[in-house]
């Protein structure tokens, strides 16, 4: 996803690199025809949720300093995970650090697909339906419940205007955030490329894309990601998180 956005990128500037990663591109797509996007709905609609996860990295455009945002939309509950959507984007404006990247990406993603999706879900559930926002930068979640930190006065109008949309969204009781660890953020790979297969193979089971030929043979030994919630490490953050 991430290395065919990039090549989007480059139609302009293309040269003999961009083509060694399109054929590296296509081998990987016609390797791996057998893979399955999987999901499965096991309960019913009382304890259904609307998941949204929006991810960011750091700069990772190496030609323009931009970070790349990432979103993934699911369902989920005890026995519940189906995929919906995926976004990657290239973000417009350079951040200085990583909680301002991850900022970008939550406004990108509430906005998007977040928002639009739920007048859907509460139609479909029958009842007025939450958004459940997982976010994995602590940073990030205080700056979104205060709507300001004093480290990051430097805040150009851009990013400036997303941390006040998001502070003030954020307190609507349509919309929950919550603190996710960063080995379980599910759009994480839709923000960065990946170079060790252990990590790839689990950044694709976190979004339900399976191997048929190995999935069984190992998923007793995995770790089962669920949708439950964690603390963050942060006393003062997770003094002010409902975990209800």
């Amino acid at each position: 996803k991430r290395q065919d956005g990039l090549l989007g990128l480059l139609l302009a500037r293309w040269d003999a690199r961009c083509g060694r990663m399109l054929n590296r591109l296509m081998w990987y797509v016609h390797s791996t025809l057998h893979v399955r996007k999987v999901g499965w709905v096991g309960e019913g609609t009382a304890t259904i949720g609307v998941h949204l996860y929006a991810d960011a990295d750091f700069a990772g455009c190496k030609r323009t300093g931009r970070s790349t945002s990432g979103a993934f939309l699911c369902m989920g509950g005890e026995d519940t995970f189906f995929p919906l959507q995926a976004v990657s984007r290239k973000q417009t404006a350079v951040s200085h650090s990583t909680p301002e990247a991850e900022i970008v990406a939550a406004d990108m993603a509430l906005r998007v697909i977040g928002v639009p999706c739920l007048p859907l879900w509460d139609t479909i559930l029958e009842r007025e339906s939450r958004c459940v926002f997982h976010e994995d930068n602590a940073a990030m979640i205080q700056v979104c419940r205060t709507g300001k930190n004093p480290t990051m006065r430097h805040l150009g109008r851009t990013h400036h205007v997303d941390v006040m949309w998001l502070s003030e969204v954020f307190k609507e009781p349509w919309l929950r955030l919550f603190y996710e660890k960063s080995a379980f953020m599910r759009a994480d790979i839709f923000t960065k490329g990946f170079d060790q297969p252990d990590k790839w193979g689990h950044a694709l089971d976190l979004i339900n894309r399976i191997d048929p030929k190995s999935f069984w043979k190992h998923r007793a030994a995995d770790e089962v990601v669920t949708f439950a919630f964690t603390p963050p490490s942060d006393p003062a953050l997770a003094a002010t998180q409902n975990l209800e």
